[in-house]
This record gives C-alpha cells, structure tokens and sequence, in this order.
C-alpha cells in the first residue's frame, strides 16, 4: 500500500478527537547540470517529498513531515496537537468531495548527456554576449513537481508538471571594474528554452552598468525595464491579496472597484502561460486553480483568495493558497495567499519606441532590495536602482547610487506606455512565478547625489 493510499485509509477512518483533516503531497525531482569556465563543476538530483497535513478538533492544527514510513493516525494526532499553539480560535474551512485523480506524468529528462551539451552550447552562447566577460557559470535543470491534496469530506485531487529552466550568470571586467549579471528562463520542452533572449538580455544588463556616473535629485520622465517591474511585483503581489485586502493590510483596501492605475496598467493572475514552463491546476487546498483579472484598465477589480479569505468576503476561491510566501527560514505549515503567475499585461510597443517616447529622462535598467523597500500597508517605496540617461530617445551615461521614491499607486496611475517584452521569473522557493513588460512612467522622484 502506498504512503498515500495509509493517509486515505486514515482519513476515512479519523483517531478520536479529529473532527475533519487533509493532507498535501508535494514531490519535486530534479536534476541538475552546472558548467563554469568551460568544464562541469556540479551535476546531482534530488527526490524530495514533502507532507503537510491539518487536523481540527476544536481549533485546527498542523504538523509537516518528510518521513513517507511514519503512521499516518500518528501525524495526524501530532497535527492535532499542535492545535494548541495556534493563536486563531476557529477550525479551517476544508474543500468538499471532488475527485480528479490522474497518475502524475513521469519527467522526460532529455539525459545527462544532452544536459550536458545544452549546458556547454549555452556557456559558449554567453561568452558571446560582450567582448568583456570573463567568466560565466551556467545552470541547466530538469525538473518534476507532483501534488496529491486528500481530506477527510472526499476531496482526492493530483495534479503534475515538468519543467526545463536554465540560468546564466556572468562576471565582466573593464577598466579595472568589475560587473556581473543574472538572467533565467523556463520551458516546458527543454528545445523551447530562449537562449537566444537570456544572449540578449544579458549583453543587455551589462551594457547599462559600464563606466556610470552619479545623477542629481530630482523628478524624471522613466522608463522601467521590463525585470524593475517584476522585481517590485515580486513583493507589491501582496497588494491583491484576499487575506490582506480583508484585514486592511494592504494599501487597496476599501478600494475594489476603484480605479488604482492608468487606463494602460492592468494586471492578471493566470495558472499558465506560454513563456514560461509553469502551470498550476491546483493549489494546496485542492482548489482548481483559475485566471483572476486583478486590475482591468487600471481599475481594481479582482483579488487573489484561498478558502479562508473567500470565505469572509462571501466569494469563491481563486485557487491562490500558498505556503511558500517570502523568504522565512521556517517550515511553512500555515496557509496563505499566494501567486500563481501574476503579471502586469503587456502591451504591443518595443522598448525601442518606448525609449523614443520618454525622449529624455532615465532609463531604469535594474533594482534591488525591493523586500525591505516596499511597505505593503501604506504602498511606499524606496528602491535602490541604476540606469541609462536618455536624452531625444537615444541612450546617453549610464547612472548608479539611484533609489526611486513613491508610491506604488501613484507609479501605477502615471503608466503612459507597455511594452510587449513580458518578462516572467520564478520565485526563489519555486513556488510561484512573477512577471512584467517595461513601463514607461510619467514622472517618478529619484535621489541620486
């Protein structure tokens, strides 16, 4: 008998004082292939599956496991327990009975050979990338992720996906200055991977970082690169939160309905999407996961919602919760709100004509920092940045010591332009993706020297 058929059995046959209880199944496989100055330094892979189960009594608990052998009624009752340490008084809304069981679909690694040739084609790929590069490290994965969700009212869902990503990171020297950059795709089919757009944007980002200079403060007319976007959307996503737009933590509380961006801002959050090789069916409640439209034409017209936050504002799960939120070091046993491939809509412009309508301003080409720079609450920020200065459309110097200053808000209601560059990254614990176009910004305060 599987672990996962005891847990079945366990649920429909609850140890006393277990009034209902669940069980998330979450398995990754995958392997890796790792290349640096021309030779491999690292190949390996990994099997990892990880149990998080909730049982309620009066008040629900959790426990989380990683021993596949350990007795279920134990773990269960271990849950139970633990019950006493959570500060909430009421039990957790369980998912009733839906059954979509399929076996999860084997990961077709390409083999470690050809891994292995892809790692050295894409070492050579970047090398190309700017006559100043001295060295570059280069990661190729395969990867599987596989989620069986089972309670005690019949909810017994699967759901899988492979995934093929790679990642290059570069260091250059000129002038006795040392730069480096970082650029990442994912793909479902390994011979989809954009190499040709990691060359690209890599050339790119070191382009914008030689030989800078300080600019003064001020207000500027900018254009946001398509990753600055995503980088400040990997901690604004919490604005749409359903949890924190109920409890008043997030600065659009209040505001649904209401226009919170210009006509050309609009933001989704999709469980697919073809330029990256994520896809989400199912979240760890085993709710199906759907497309929620978060910003329509600058107006605030969805949330992102798990059972609980759905629950209080009298709607339907999104599919949205998550366990894997921020960077905590800990377990994360509770359940939360989080992404499953939110981005910013893009538009049809290229960042060429875009730079032509700024005219003259600052081309902001990389941010930093934005977890401890962004105030979900209130929507301020304060992100350190560097870029290009653009003067009748055409790159001019390129800046650094910047930081951009507002509010998330007023950046949204002064979008002028969307570019079509989608850019989509993973989060760092893999548990959700984020992306964005280039922006161009109306006007947004920097302080340089």
């Amino acid at each position: 008998m599987s672990y996962l058929d005891r847990y079945r059995h366990a649920l429909g046959s609850l140890p006393e004082g277990v009034y209902e209880a669940e069980v998330d199944a979450e398995r990754r496989v995958s392997t890796l292939v790792k290349r640096s100055g021309g030779e491999i330094v690292e190949t390996g892979s990994s099997d990892t599956t990880e149990l998080f189960v909730r049982a309620s009594g009066d008040k629900t608990g959790y426990a989380y496991t990683q021993d596949l052998e350990e007795e279920p009624g134990e773990v269960l009752m271990k849950a139970l327990g633990n019950s006493s340490l959570v500060e909430r008084e009421q039990r957790d809304r369980l998912n009733g009975a839906f059954v979509r069981r399929a076996s999860p679909n084997e990961i077709a690694y390409p083999g470690i050979l050809s891994m292995k040739k892809a790692a050295r084609e894409l070492e050579e790929v970047m090398r190309s990338a700017d006559q100043y590069i001295s060295s570059v490290t280069v990661e190729i994965r395969a990867e599987g992720f596989s989620r069986s969700v089972i309670n005690s009212r019949g909810l017994d869902v699967e759901a899988s996906m492979n995934l093929y990503s790679a990642t290059a990171t570069v260091m250059a020297e000129k002038n006795g200055l040392q730069y480096n950059t970082s650029c990442y795709t994912s793909a479902e089919d390994p011979n989809r991977l954009d190499l040709a757009g990691l060359k690209e944007r890599i050339a790119a980002n070191l382009g914008h970082q030689y030989d800078a200079t300080e600019i003064e403060s001020g207000e500027y007319r900018v254009l946001l690169d398509a990753t600055v976007v995503t980088n400040i959307l990997m901690t604004a996503w919490q604005l749409f939160s359903g949890i924190k737009y109920d409890d008043g933590s997030s600065a659009l509380s209040g505001r649904l309905g209401e226009a919170i961006g210009s006509s050309f801002f609009s933001v989704v959050d999709s469980p697919s999407h073809e330029l990256t090789g994520y896809r989400y069916e199912f979240d760890c409640e085993g709710s199906p996961c759907v497309k929620q439209v978060l910003v329509d034409k600058g107006r605030l017209v969805g949330l992102m919602h798990n059972i609980t936050s759905a629950t209080r504002l009298g709607v339907s799960s999104s599919g949205n919760a998550g366990r894997y939120a921020l960077l905590s070091g800990s377990i994360p046993t509770d359940i939360i709100v989080t992404p499953r491939i939110i981005h910013v809509e893009p538009g049809s412009k290229s960042v060429g004509e875009l730079l032509e309508e700024l005219g003259n301003g600052i081309y902001i080409t990389d941010s930093y920092d934005v977890f401890h720079s962004i105030n979900i609450g209130s929507g301020g920020f304060s992100i350190p940045c560097r870029g290009t200065v653009i003067k009748n459309g055409r790159e001019d110097r390129n800046v650094t010591g910047m930081t951009m200053n507002g509010e998330l808000i007023g950046l949204f209601a002064r979008v002028l332009a969307v570019g079509g560059d989608l850019y989509i990254e993973e989060f760092l614990r893999k548990s959700y993706c984020v992306g964005a176009p280039s922006l161009l910004i109306e006007r947004l305060q920097i302080s340089g020297k």
